[in-house]
């Protein structure tokens, strides 16, 4: 039980690594952080296809949206070109993350490359990086 919520824990844990701080504050495209922050990030997920199979498992394939704002401190160039660094870091770490593959759900992460993009607003570079994420779930009854 709780795949979904291991598997973002392993990519929160991963961000972290990384330099990056969570948040709690919503932000995306068309809204930007209504404090100050810099390579803060929020995930946000959505269930895609959830197919049932024999055995007690559903194979489900899931949403996982990356959103990071950076605020623009001196050059917005600057700050995008951080934003498209920090994009192709990620990726490598996550797909090489042993701590994401070696779950018990096996999940297999999938950047979607028409989904992923960076805009500016004011004072923000936005990022949001989506990945397609396919694992196994127990849908077993609880005893």
């Amino acid at each position: 039980m709780g795949a979904i919520k291991d598997i973002i824990e392993k990519i929160e844990a991963r961000l972290e690594a990384l330099g990056f701080k969570a948040t709690e504050e919503v932000f995306d495209f068309e809204n930007e952080p209504s404090s100050v922050i810099h390579k803060r990030f929020r995930i946000e997920t959505e269930i895609i296809d959830n197919e049932y199979h024999s055995g007690d498992i559903a194979n489900v394939k899931e949403e996982i949206s990356i959103w990071i704002a950076y605020h623009i401190t001196s050059s917005r160039r600057a700050t995008w070109k951080t934003a498209l660094n920090d994009r192709e870091t990620i990726e490598i770490d996550l797909y090489n993350s042993s701590d994401i593959s070696g779950l018990s759900s096996d999940p297999l992460l999938e950047m979607d490359r028409e989904a992923t993009t960076q805009k500016f607003l004011e004072e923000y570079v936005i990022s949001k990086l989506v990945f397609t994420c396919d694992y196994i779930r127990d849908i077993s009854p609880s005893p």
